[in-house]
């Protein structure tokens, strides 16, 4: 790579998508995440909204990530939604110290059906999944609603 510049391969389209995903921002699934949306999900292309947490914002109605959220929805005419949250998730951890690994869990699908709710009565198509380690592998299950 030149030291000043560094040249994408990847084609430029102009135009957008429609499909949207947010998810956790913790590495440890970001690849498999990835991944999932192209391969799983049939998004080769999506904008996405990566942030601790996930999509934990919506239920919780953070101001600013939704507004956010609601700039994607209109300005790049969002029409489907993938939510993705995953196990031993930091931010459900720190905000819910109290709680022991199962229930975490379902505070996180809570969630996830809350957000799913509040995108559906937008008119949009949305799909929640659970991302958790079976044997190294990352699988992708999805929370129905």
């Amino acid at each position: 790579m030149d030291s000043q510049r560094f040249r994408s391969w990847a084609t430029w389209k102009d135009e957008f998508s429609g499909n949207l995903a947010v998810f956790c921002s913790d590495e440890r699934f970001v690849a498999a995440t990835l991944e999932f949306l192209r391969r799983g999900l049939d998004m080769e292309r999506c904008d996405l909204l990566v942030v601790a947490g996930g999509p934990a914002f919506i239920p919780q109605s953070e101001p600013s990530l939704i507004e956010r959220l609601e700039l994607l929805i209109k300005a790049h005419k969002i029409e489907r939604v993938a939510l993705i949250a995953h196990d031993d998730c930091g931010y459900y951890k720190h905000r819910y110290p109290q709680l022991a690994p199962e229930k975490l869990r379902q505070q996180q699908h809570k969630d996830l059906l809350a957000a799913l709710s509040a995108l559906r009565q937008k008119g949009i198509k949305a799909q929640a999944f659970f991302a958790f380690v079976d044997g190294g592998d990352v699988v992708f299950e999805e929370v129905k609603g």
